[in-house]
């Protein structure tokens, strides 16, 4: 007879938490915005156009390949157009989910001065996704100046999820002032952020390391050209490590666990983490809607190590070779999980069987 405290929901209840000092480390929408449907469908129209003119006359999936071309900013306006425009708005599948699953987001992206950077075809691609963006585990959170998901470990060690100040960017990558003026603007919203609360500073506008990098190359050439663009303007050699850091290439490639990889050494701090990014659901093909689930019992097992308390044959099963302990068990604290790899990963938690040790004699 199978026992009632392993069934899945059971399990998720007892081991899983939503821990709010990561939570908060990241951009927090306190009152999602009102969704647009009802928003629409509340006003009253002066104009009652009904037709969308020569538009009338396209297929609906050609219809529909041109809204996925839109930014939110644009497809908004387009709904207001005409009582048809809006009909073929609220009826189109990724504007809705993203209305549903995501209000959060995108309202984030408004605040932050990048409303019309990204089609909804890409935001909806990225809602669809589970993987985050450069490793191989579940990304909870968005980035926002890329539109990509990521995971924790690679918002706080991959150079490409980074922000900086737009003097920081013509100094590590070559760029005059007139070559910000072709990045676009991050405008950061006030708050506090990262595991320490910092308060971001007031009128803060920032640029992405991904974007000035690769204008950066445009602009020299090269990376070896840029490389020596860099070291002219970079005197000191704190801001030559620097500078090399933020040049180089993710540690880290598709289908590796960054965890799991010999420790970077020092990594230079990042004033501003978390500025750039928010939590985004995942929506898999069943229509299922994933928040990401943290581990309590890596909790345990981060714990019991930092009380000397953490038997030595476990640290040798978690932690690779050349891994450095503290990083390794605090990444995989850190680490979010859907449903499925939860559920496959507190099999072999030690924490988690520590909690819940019906664990161990039900996987014998």
């Amino acid at each position: 007879m199978s026992n009632p405290s392993l069934e899945p929901e059971i399990l998720i209840s007892r081991l899983s938490h939503r821990p709010r000092h990561l939570l908060r480390a990241m951009i927090t929408i306190t009152s999602p915005p009102q969704s647009p449907d009802s928003t629409l469908a509340d006003r009253v129209w002066t104009n009652r156009v009904s037709s969308l003119t020569s538009l009338d006359r396209l297929p609906p999936e050609i219809m529909s390949t041109l809204l996925d071309m839109l930014d939110i900013q644009s497809i908004s306006r387009f709904a207001r157009v005409s009582f048809r425009g809006d009909t073929f708005v609220q009826s189109h599948r990724a504007y809705r989910d993203l209305v549903a699953f995501a209000p959060q987001v995108l309202l984030a992206l408004g605040r932050v001065g990048l409303i019309d950077l990204h089609s909804v075809a890409e935001l909806h691609t990225a809602l669809r996704t589970e993987r985050c963006a450069t490793c191989i585990e579940y990304g909870a959170f968005l980035f926002l100046p890329t539109c990509e998901r990521c995971c924790w470990e690679c918002l706080r060690y991959n150079p490409s999820l980074r922000m900086l100040l737009p003097k920081e960017a013509k100094r590590y990558f070559g760029l005059s002032e007139r070559h910000l003026q072709r990045l676009r603007t991050f405008y950061v919203i006030p708050g506090k952020y990262g595991i320490s609360a910092n308060p971001a500073p007031e009128h803060c506008r920032l640029v992405s390391v991904k974007a000035a990098r690769a204008l950066g190359l445009v602009v020299q050439g090269s990376a070896e050209k840029l490389a020596h663009a860099m070291a002219r303007r970079c005197k000191s050699t704190r801001l030559l490590v620097k500078g090399r850091y933020l040049q180089g290439e993710p540690a880290v490639s598709q289908g590796q666990d960054l965890l799991l990889l010999p420790s970077q050494g020092n990594i230079p701090t990042d004033n501003f983490f978390g500025v750039a990014s928010i939590l985004f659901s995942s929506l898999s093909k069943s229509g299922r809607v994933e928040d990401g689930l943290w581990c309590r019992g890596c909790e345990v097992t981060l714990r019991q190590y930092d009380s000397l308390r953490l038997p030595r044959d476990v640290l040798a099963t978690v932690v690779p070779p050349n891994c450095e302990p503290q990083r390794v068990l605090l990444g995989l604290e850190r680490r979010a999980w859907s449903k499925e790899s939860f559920l496959d990963h507190i099999k072999h938690c030690y924490g988690a069987r520590q909690l819940v040790p019906e664990l161990a004699t039900g996987n014998d």
